[in-house]
Parts: C-alpha cells; sequence; structure tokens
C-alpha cells in the first residue's frame, strides 16, 4: 500500500492529539466516584493502543519513488515563486441589538 508521508505525518499529530486528550480527561476525574477507576483503566488502554500505532508508523520503511530519487533533493527544475498575500481591510463590527 501507497502512503505519502505527509499522510503519516498527519496521522502521527492526529495520533499524539488524541493521546493529550484523554490524559487531560484521566486528569480531571473525580477520584471519588465508583466508575473512576474503570474509566481511568480505559483511558490508559487506548493510550497505550494509540502509542503503539504511532510505533508502528515510526517504524515504516519510506522508499523515494524512481522519479524522484533520480532528481537532486535540493534542486529543483522550476523556480519556486512565492504569491505575496494582501489582506483585505476589516470592516468595523457592528453592535448586534436584540429587540
Amino acid at each position: 500500500m501507497k502512503v505519502t508521508v505527509a499522510h503519516l505525518y498527519k496521522k502521527l499529530e492526529e495520533l499524539d492529539r488524541d493521546v493529550v486528550e484523554l490524559k487531560k480527561l484521566t486528569d480531571r476525574l473525580a477520584s471519588d466516584r465508583e466508575y473512576s477507576p474503570i474509566l481511568k483503566e480505559t483511558f490508559s488502554s487506548e493510550m497505550n493502543k494509540l502509542e503503539d500505532q504511532k510505533s508502528e508508523i515510526l517504524k515504516l520503511n519510506v522508499s523515494r519513488p524512481e522519479a524522484l530519487a533520480k532528481k537532486s533533493p535540493a534542486v529543483s527544475e522550476k523556480p519556486v515563486q512565492t504569491i505575496p498575500q494582501t489582506q483585505e481591510p476589516k470592516k468595523p463590527e457592528k453592535p448586534v441589538r436584540k429587540y
């Protein structure tokens, strides 16, 4: 299966974000509730699964396609032009009137 490095990078960011969110949820759980230990264990288990997925992605071998492998990575055939971005002036906010 062919996947681009950009897709893998986005997946890694998603996994990291999910782990952070689960950690925050775990920290916010009230410890005096009867369901807290079960939820903490479930969150911990899910965090471990996400970390395992992350490690599997990091173990993958990356190969360059033949067309790109022949080119020098530092030199491109066409110069890249940047287009200056112009910011549109913001309209002044009008107060909202409720009737």
